[in-house]
């Protein structure tokens, strides 16, 4: 009786509606939908968890035309949305150099090449701790384009900076921060360019260079590519001197040359992957802190250039690349450090396009396309896994 009286209810207010409409009343139009919000491009994606990261983007394509603003944004919905949060000073700035180091969910920096005028430029840091609501702004740093900003805590910092590359070499200066951008210091470089060799500070021209890290306020590291071997270097004072690593011979068989990115350094263990076309990549590991490391080998479905994540001194996982950024069919997990690996075959298969791939846990991760392998057509969709690549579904990110 209930159901039949409700469906006699909804008639009879259908019957009301239809009446007023032909007595001439008006029934006010449904709200206009609303307009949707802007895609976005990335240029490189940092997460820090399933739902919280930063990016540099932009929201309109970055290769069209003249260009578009290079930003720091945040989200905190697993990528869906995000919010540009950039220092005003570099707000409009279009095709400068700009790198962006992200510590946690409201703490990040980002290293910035500024035009001062008269065609001269400067290098300076902004920094936030609320999620960029706010951004100190640093001294000037040099006058070179940043290669990489690194802070081990608020007031910890460095820079590096390329000084001029050619023909396999790079020519670059390290500075260091203890008082959270206020001064700066030149603490090493290499020789002056055109001249090759090393410096007295121990940084090689030779090798192109991939990036820098430090795991205390005395002991960092730089890698880099070089057309036979690999560029790994070492420092114990903060950065005025450095050495090559000890490594296992047999680490750096490269005849076309090893890719070697910095370090991931957790707690007393560290682990430091080598790209090493046309073979399978390799992993070492430090059981010390960094100061000696052994050789771990990956299954050959890694291919030659793997991205290996750990986030713990057991557990981890390797995306398999191979050339020209492509990512194979298959990705590999370990819980005993890197000793035995089990595979993972993945739902999706990326294509030839360069596709950058994150994880933040062995199970949850995030995969996008850079800007720069975009030249025409809408922003791409990111993508999310959250069974170590079983199954990725695409989002769209949009600006908030």
């Amino acid at each position: 009786m209930w159901l039949a009286s409700r469906r006699g209810w909804r008639l009879m207010v259908l019957a009301v509606l239809l009446a007023a409409a032909g007595c001439g009343v008006r029934i006010a139009p449904a709200a206009p939908s609303t307009p949707a919000r802007p895609r976005v491009w990335f240029e490189s994606v940092q997460m820090i968890s399933a739902k919280a990261g930063w990016a540099l983007l932009a929201t309109a394509n970055p290769t069209a035309g003249k260009g578009a603003p290079l930003l720091p944004a945040r989200t905190a919905d697993g990528g869906r949305s995000w919010i540009t949060v950039a220092p005003p000073a570099i707000a409009g700035l279009v095709g400068e150099p700009i790198v962006l180091q992200a510590a946690t969910s409201s703490r990040a920096w980002v290293a910035v090449y500024l035009p001062v005028g008269s065609g001269k430029y400067t290098t300076e840091v902004f920094g936030t701790q609320n999620g960029g609501a706010s951004w100190s702004r640093s001294a000037p740093a040099g006058q070179a384009e940043p290669v990489a900003v690194d802070f081990l805590d608020p007031a910890h910092g460095w820079l590096l900076e390329e000084l001029g590359a050619a023909m396999g070499q790079e020519w670059v200066a390290v500075y260091r921060t203890t008082d959270a951008g206020r001064r700066w210091s030149l603490t090493a470089q290499t020789l002056p360019s055109p001249q090759g060799g090393t410096s007295g500070s121990g940084l090689p021209t030779g090798c192109d260079k991939s990036g820098m890290i430090f795991s205390s306020p005395q002991a960092g590291w730089i890698t880099g590519y070089c057309a036979v071997g690999g560029l790994v270097l070492v420092t114990h004072d903060a950065g005025d001197h450095w050495a090559p690593q000890s490594l296992p011979a047999a680490a750096l068989t490269c005849p076309d040359g090893c890719w070697i990115t910095p370090p991931q350094l957790i707690g007393q263990t560290g682990f430091l992957t080598i790209g090493r076309y046309p073979y399978t990549g390799e992993l070492l590991v430090s059981r010390d802190g960094g100061s000696s490391w052994q050789l771990r080998y990956l299954p050959a479905g890694a291919g030659p250039y793997p991205q290996i994540t750990f986030f713990s001194a057991d557990s981890g996982i390797a995306v398999s690349g191979g050339a020209q950024g492509t990512i194979g069919g298959v990705f590999y997990v370990t819980a005993d450090g890197g000793r035995s690996w089990t595979p993972v075959p993945q739902g999706r298969r990326f294509g030839q396009i360069p596709t950058y791939i994150d994880f933040v846990s062995v199970r949850d991760g995030f995969a996008w396309i850079s800007s720069s392998g975009i030249t025409s057509g809408p922003a791409p969709d990111m993508y999310v896994t959250t069974n170590s690549g079983r199954t990725w579904m695409a989002i769209t990110p949009r600006q908030a």
